[in-house]
Order: structure tokens, then sequence, then C-alpha cells
């Protein structure tokens, strides 16, 4: 998968989209509860993780 040629077609749906609505439409599809901002290409890392159903899980480590 090639996530930078995705990336740019999110970028591009995403721009016209906000054009469209009058505001910026980021974090306002289904995927984008998945986003990471801070890593490259975010859109298409959250859609490739929302269409694969990966879910992050958090550990409790007990010392005793």
């Amino acid at each position: 998968m090639n996530f930078k040629k995705q990336q740019e077609k999110f970028d591009d749906v995403k721009w016209f989209d906000s054009i469209r609505a009058g505001s910026d439409r980021c974090g306002s599809y289904e995927f984008c509860g998945e986003c990471r901002k801070s890593e490259p290409y975010p859109c298409a890392r959250a859609a490739h993780r929302h269409a694969n159903g990966y879910i992050r899980i958090a550990v409790i480590r007990r010392y005793t």
C-alpha cells in the first residue's frame, strides 16, 4: 500500500469537501477516530487502521 498516494487523494477530497461545507472537514470522516496526526500520512494510515479493524488496547501492569 502506498500511503503517500492515498494521502494525496484524501487531501484533495478534504479540500473540496471543506470548500463545499465552508469549514475544515478534517476530523469529520468515519476513519478519523483512528487518526494520529503526528505520524506521516495520517489520513491514509487512519483509513488503513479503520478498514482493518485495528484497535488500541491498554495494558495495565500490576506489580506485586
